[in-house]
């Protein structure tokens, strides 16, 4: 695992190289990575990063991707104006939602995988049925794009966007119960194992964590000149790591917030990071193309 006391011995243990990479994520059992770029969704193997196939479909590239707790259904969100639901035990049988009059940035599968959410370039957030594929509401409070989404639970979800703005949702009403603010564009949202924290990353070169019950503002991590790109938690919740404009990946302890270490070793902004499901493991991508997995000595 993972922890403050031996983050410093982190290495690269791993690395593939992709175009354009956006997003990655991990299988729940941990033995594979799926990455989102301008190649469209590739699976590798979570310890040599060597590609095992590919998902085909897409006409775009692939800005954001979600997986449910099971590894059974991937969702997809791309520039081609679409998003995708992938049944992977069903050979990747498709189904396709369309709506959307521009990009689209975000996506997230609900917890019990009845919903899947979808947030556009076109300023608007989209509401699925999994089972379906049929679109239940549209929401337009944001007056920009939507970049990122998150399911707090079943009946609560956040999105971020270049608004300033992070808005937290209730599912049956489609009303907003919090507007979390910051100084610059948000990028990306990510919830704490207990699911108790909102951790937003933004442009104003914070990361800032929220209670999702009030809404408050817990702690506010300075950190990434010209801005942040992302935020992971580790599996026991007391690692954070943040990413950004300033090609590093630095390391915080939780809940106090004490920056531990930075990794400098990527050449371009580092644009999403993941830590592995038992927490031992972390892979990170870049604007330099690569995705890189990183392990103690």
């Amino acid at each position: 695992m993972l922890s403050q006391h031996n983050i410093t011995h982190l290495r690269e243990v791993a690395r593939t190289q992709r175009g354009w990479i956006k997003a990655l994520l991990w299988s729940p059992n941990g033995r594979s990575v799926a990455i989102a770029s301008a190649d469209g969704i590739t699976f590798h193997d979570a310890q040599t990063l060597k590609l095992i196939a590919p998902l085909k479909g897409h006409d775009a590239p692939v800005k954001a991707i979600a997986v449910d707790r099971s590894g059974s259904i991937l969702a997809s969100a791309s520039a081609d104006t679409t998003a995708r639901l992938w049944r992977l035990q069903q050979g990747g049988a498709q189904t396709l939602l369309t709506g959307h009059a521009d990009s689209v940035d975000a996506v997230a599968l609900s917890p019990d995988v009845a919903l899947v959410a979808t947030g556009s370039a076109d300023k608007t957030v989209r509401i699925w049925d999994v089972a379906s594929g049929q679109q239940r509401m549209v929401l337009t409070d944001h007056t920009d794009e939507v970049t990122s989404l998150v399911f707090l639970s079943n009946s609560q979800f956040a999105s971020g966007s270049w608004d300033r703005t992070v808005r937290i949702w209730d599912i049956e009403s489609g009303g907003c119960q919090h507007t979390l603010l910051h100084q610059d564009w948000v990028r990306h949202l990510t919830l704490s194992p207990d699911g108790q924290t909102l951790a937003s990353s933004s442009r104003d070169a914070t990361v800032r964590l929220w209670d999702v019950e009030t809404g408050t503002e817990k702690l506010r991590l300075t950190a990434h000149a010209n801005g942040a790109d992302c935020a992971a938690f580790s599996p026991d919740g007391q690692l954070l790591a943040t990413s950004g404009r300033n090609n590093a990946i630095t390391f915080w302890s939780l809940p106090t917030g004490q920056p531990l270490h930075v990794i400098r070793d990527h050449d371009k902004p580092v644009l999403t990071l993941a830590f592995s499901p038992d927490g031992t493991r972390l892979a990170t991508g870049s604007g330099d193309n690569t995705v890189r997995m990183w392990g103690v000595d």
